[in-house]
């Protein structure tokens, strides 16, 4: 009899536990196709609480949080895609991003090294400690990264930004031929995000820099006729520009 009793207990936990994985994988993938953010972390929350165990709810639910600007819930989600996910590089870079962003620039450069150490060829990251770097004041080294993820090449964006990182450095230290040079091929790569980074002013979402000084009216002639009018109609009118897509270059 007691045996038949244990044998039960355990079958009924099997089965519930089975029932709970897979209502968190439906309220995971209503998140993947819900077109609101809201929304889409109302239904990753809910299969969280189904199974703490699903690290791909804490990666979509961390990244959103990233667009609205909730960078402690961020951090926490990602800490624990990488405690679930030790060996994905992703996880790291998301949460360097995410201390960058709070200023913890020295945090941040040890996330972006562990996800290249994980990934020596993941450009984004380099591109990304490359900002950090330049944000201490270490100019060589935000060189030396940019320069290396140029190197490695990838998609537009992510080879944009690295080559605005090393404009910025040649800048800095007055090399500003170099500066040009790399001005003018991250806007050829990324026309579009470049003048979102760079002249709004009130989306907090689009905030690559605080540098506000290194936009120079070399740059700005540079953009020719648009770039002029898109700044212009964000200083006067303060319009924030649409809130970035899933997979806007800042991830990157």
């Amino acid at each position: 009899m007691k045996k038949s009793l244990v044998l039960f207990i355990c079958y009924m936990v099997l089965a519930t536990s089975a029932a709970w994985g897979q209502d968190a994988i439906y309220f995971y993938n209503l998140g993947l196709e819900s077109s609101m953010f809201n929304r889409k972390i109302d239904y990753f929350t809910r299969a969280l609480e189904l199974n703490s165990g699903l690290s791909p709810a804490y990666e979509q639910r961390g990244i959103l949080y990233y667009f609205q600007g909730k960078y402690a819930k961020m951090m926490v989600d990602f800490q624990k895609f990488t405690d679930l996910e030790p060996s994905k590089p992703e996880g790291f870079r998301m949460l360097g991003l995410a201390y960058m962003k709070m200023g913890n620039l020295d945090t941040a450069i040890d996330k972006f090294s562990r996800a290249i150490e994980l990934d020596p060829k993941l450009a984004s990251a380099y591109s990304q400690r490359g900002e950090a770097y330049l944000q201490k004041g270490m100019t060589a080294e935000a060189i030396r990264d940019a320069t290396r993820a140029i190197e490695l090449g990838g998609a537009q964006p992510i080879i944009g930004r690295a080559y605005t990182v090393r404009s910025k450095a040649y800048r800095k230290l007055g090399q500003h031929g170099l500066a040009d040079a790399d001005f003018d091929k991250a806007y050829d790569l990324d026309p579009e995000n470049y003048i979102y980074k760079y002249f709004t002013i009130t989306n907090h979402l689009a905030s690559f820099t605080n540098d506000s000084s290194y936009i120079s009216s070399a740059d700005i002639r540079r953009l020719g006729l648009v770039g002029i009018i898109a700044l212009l109609f964000v200083l006067i009118f303060k319009v924030a520009l649409p809130s970035p897509r899933k997979d806007d270059s800042d991830l990157e």
